[in-house]
């Protein structure tokens, strides 16, 4: 006798009606590019501001390390992190979490400028990253 069982699985996304129940405050030290992508994310309403959820994003880190080895002088790796710092206030609960995104390039590129382009092109990707780990920081918040 055999026995299947499963999770059942479903999709976290915020509901329309729930993005206007935020205001997001920002540091000085977050990346216009993630301003937008989280300005649309979270549409501002004319709701009470007492009621509506409060996230803050603060200390907003970017690092580049290259990674040398062997006889060449040029560096064979380099990674890019970047770290953000969250907390969500309600009037039940507060959370504090800090998000950290790493990504890892070849630099084996004789071309110094497509190097600068790969870790530029990284960069966005970061930005993505951190702004889907908000989103999903902010659908376990209100579960």
């Amino acid at each position: 006798m055999f026995v299947v069982s499963s999770c059942s699985y479903s999709q976290i996304a915020l509901g329309s009606h729930s993005k206007e129940n935020y205001l997001v405050y920002y540091d000085n030290s977050i990346p216009d590019s993630l301003r937008e992508m989280l300005d649309i994310s979270f549409n501002h309403s004319t709701l009470d501001n007492e009621k509506k959820t409060r996230i803050y994003l603060r200390d907003f880190d970017s690092n580049n390390y290259n990674v040398y080895a062997g006889s060449s002088l040029r560096s064979l790796e380099g990674e890019v992190t970047a770290s953000v710092q969250l907390q969500i206030i309600s009037k039940l609960k507060t959370i504090n979490k800090s998000i950290k995104v790493s990504k890892r390039h070849k630099s084996s590129e004789l071309n110094p400028f497509a190097e600068q382009e790969t870790v530029e092109s990284l960069k966005e990707i970061i930005n993505n990253e951190i702004h889907n780990q908000l989103l999903l920081e902010v659908s376990l918040f209100e579960m």
